[in-house]
């Protein structure tokens, strides 16, 4: 096992995954030629899925962090897949066999597999960016030679015809693929960046820049000759969208290559609007609107209704039970009658719409839509929950747009189970867009722009994430969008005022700062020490003053609280523990004790200043009291100078964040030695006028909790600045 692990290095198996999706045209190609019985077995059928499961189960089992994380998900979907596996066999209708049920299970478990394994690669492989850029490049040559293979097959004439299954009439091309609408949508959502990444290759070589940015033209001719609307209309929107934001990127950057672009972009809309009633599109689209104008007959609807053998078969089965004494067999009766009678009924409503007009039996899309989402309406809980099967519907009926197949074939739960990946990343880059509009990049949008066409078209068209040969280009589509959304956060987490702070917060532990501070004093270097907490990061990201006084060389930073150590933990900066301002100030205390260093005291109430005057003298008789003054001065720039005239060793200013550290700060300058530090509330705990929280806070790292409860006004700053920052900080977390 271990030479395994060191022959599989993660870097070896994103080799083989990256070779494997570059032969997919090649797996296509054969799955045509089986389908034709051109060769004697379909070899794309056993090695496809034996290449992803193996994969998978070997990340799965090898790998604790991927099988941490993905576990739940692929524990729910078994159990889900069984609970509905044992409802379809209680609904065994004519057209519902669950050997073959199982077959689409495992396309979309190939799927659920493939979000582990660009996941596994995208989080371990050594260099994340060399990853994606390899990904990129073998996703534009994989689908260049697609449109190679369909382009030779049209000039050869062995190629395929889009709708030959369907209509014969009917024009497009499909090459050497079994289904040209799988392909079409796959192209489609990649479309966006591949003519992005084409119109924008660079080369040493002039030659061989022009040639490639020359390419770019071959997936729009293909998309455009394969027949269905949805591929040709998303290509022509495509097309403008990149003259826009090219055009726009352009102006605003005057970047000669963006505005070549976007010159380039309308020269193809043009050309693809010129072309249109030559197009195979348009000989499809008017055949479909020769049918819609015949109207609706009565022959027409009995046809329907003949072709329903399935409810006649139905009809049998709920009478060859009628009578039966047997428990199972009586319950089973029960659930085919209600399977009739909500079956019969959408069927009812169906002929309703074509005697109304509402819907034409042509109209494939429209009265399936209409037949499933009524018998989905009418169905039991249970069913609504864990779906009705793929194939219980009959022939035409049976749904093809992917969204409205996954609900009503597996219901809810599995709806849920199977996009809540891709849906929160959809919505997690938009909504990272959306806030780095001004330097989101125009690759970004198109990725983007492609992954907003894949929910289009599986609501609209189908063909979509339910097929392996459509799958695999959807999750790397997610996974290059991810790595333009991280660069982005990385971008912004750098420029954040709170995480620069942070990041130069002191990391060690706590004997090793008092060391530092120790030796500092001996050797009478000046040392201004911020004691921050996750109100003090906060302010500096919404104040640049703040944000200067944190970053400048002269300052110390020190974490104090809790909040401080795990944001920073989750962000993924080192930080050992936590240095509270009353246990600083009581070891400088100590300190001058020891040492017969001079201390000056700056803020909190008259009463308090006296008692810290009073705790001095009784606990430390050997540190000097320099000089000492209340916070309620009115000229506090002028208590500072006055403090340094007495060049005290230590300074302590309890004024609040972030007063007293702007106060220090900017009086810096004034003192020519001693350890300055704001303290806050110190001078009430040390005092004796306020109690420190229980050990038992202090233990658990709850001291500010015991604050609050006990000091109900600090509530308001909490949720002013603490809470924004737990936000902040999930926001930049690690990546």
């Amino acid at each position: 096992m271990n030479k395994i692990k060191k022959i599989a290095t993660v870097e070896n198996l994103s080799k083989i995954f990256l070779i494997y999706i570059l032969l997919q045209p090649f797996f296509d190609i054969l799955s045509f030629l089986d389908i034709r019985g051109m060769i004697p077995f379909g070899i794309s059928t056993y090695v496809k899925p034996l290449i992803v499961f193996g994969l998978g189960a070997f990340i799965f089992f090898t790998n604790k962090e991927q099988r941490k994380k993905w576990f739940l998900l692929y524990f729910i979907y078994v159990v889900l897949m069984i609970i509905h596996s044992l409802m379809l066999k209680e609904l065994n209708t004519a057209n519902s066999v669950v050997f073959q049920e199982i077959r689409y299970m495992i396309n979309i478990a190939y799927m659920l597999a493939l979000y582990m394994i660009f996941d596994f690669f995208y989080r371990n492989y050594e260099n994340r960016e060399e990853f994606i850029q390899k990904l990129k490049k073998t996703i534009v040559w994989t689908f260049l030679f697609y449109c190679i293979t369909i382009l030779l097959a049209i000039v050869t004439g062995t190629s395929g015809k889009t709708y030959e299954y369907a209509d014969p009439n009917k024009q497009g091309f499909k090459g050497w693929l079994d289904s040209g609408q799988i392909f079409g949508h796959a192209l489609s959502i990649w479309i966006p960046f591949i003519l992005y990444y084409l119109l924008n290759f660079k080369h040493e070589k002039k030659a061989v820049e022009v040639l490639v940015k020359i390419m770019a033209i071959l997936p729009v001719v293909i998309l455009s000759l394969i027949g269905t609307k949805v591929t040709f209309y998303m290509v022509v929107i495509v097309a403008i969208t990149h003259a826009v934001i090219d055009g726009f990127y352009g102006i605003r950057q005057k970047n000669k290559t963006h505005l070549g672009n976007a010159v380039i972009c309308l020269v193809i809309v043009v050309g693809l609007v010129a072309f249109y009633k030559h197009s195979p599109v348009y000989v499809n689209v008017e055949i479909n609107r020769a049918v819609l104008n015949e109207g609706v007959s009565e022959d027409t609807i009995k046809r329907e209704q003949n072709s329903r053998k399935d409810l006649r078969q139905l009809e049998k089965d709920i009478s060859g039970l009628n009578g039966t004494k047997n428990k199972r067999e009586q319950r089973k009766l029960k659930t085919l009658k209600d399977y009739y009678e909500w079956d019969s009924k959408a069927t009812s409503i169906l002929e309703k719409k074509y005697i109304d007009g509402s819907v034409h039996p042509s109209d494939n899309r429209a009265k399936q839509l209409v037949y499933n989402w009524q018998k989905f309406k009418l169905a039991s809980p249970k069913y609504k929950l864990f779906g009705l099967g793929y194939l219980n519907q009959p022939g035409e009926l049976q749904i093809e747009r992917d969204l409205f197949m996954v609900i009503f074939s597996l219901g809810i739960l599995g709806t849920l189970t199977i996009l809540v990946y891709p849906i929160s990343k959809f919505v997690k880059a938009g909504i990272c867009i959306l806030q780095n509009l001004k330097t989101v990049s125009p690759e970004t949008l198109y990725l983007f722009e492609g992954f907003g066409i894949f929910f289009c078209i599986s609501i609209y068209a189908g063909y979509t994430f339910i097929y392996t040969n459509f799958s695999i280009f959807l999750v790397a589509l997610i996974t290059v969008l991810r790595w333009n959304m991280d660069c982005m956060q990385v971008e912004k987490r750098e420029k954040a005022g709170f995480l620069k702070g942070m990041k130069k917060c002191f990391n060690g532990t706590n004997e090793a700062f008092y060391t530092k501070v120790e030796e500092n004093l001996d050797k009478e270097q000046k040392m201004f020490i911020v004691t921050a907490n996750p109100e003090t990061f906060m302010r500096a990201h919404q104040d640049k003053e703040i944000e200067k006084m944190l970053m400048d060389d002269q300052t110390t930073i020190i974490p104090d609280g809790v909040g401080v150590i795990k944001g920073a933990q989750y962000a993924g900066i080192k930080m050992q523990e936590n240095v509270t301002g009353v246990d600083l100030a009581k070891k400088l205390l100590e300190y001058a004790n020891e040492k017969k260093k001079s201390i000056y005291l700056f803020g909190a109430s008259r009463e308090v200043s006296e008692q810290m005057e009073e705790m001095l003298k009784r606990d430390y008789p050997n540190a000097i009291l320099a000089g000492r003054q209340d916070g309620y001065v009115e000229d506090k720039k002028k208590a500072m100078q006055e403090a340094a005239k007495t060049k005290p060793d230590v300074v302590l200013v309890a004024l609040g964040a972030p007063i007293q550290e702007m106060l220090i700060y900017e009086n810096l300058e004034a003192f020519e030695k001693g350890i300055l530090v704001g303290v806050g509330g110190s001078f009430d705990v040390l005092s004796g006028s306020k109690k420190r929280a229980p050990k038992f806070f202090v233990k658990l790292k709850l001291e500010w909790l015991y604050r609050i409860t006990t000091e109900p006004k600090r509530l308001k700053r909490f949720v002013r600045y603490n809470i924004p920052y737990g936000f902040k900080m999930l926001q930049y977390k690690e990546l």
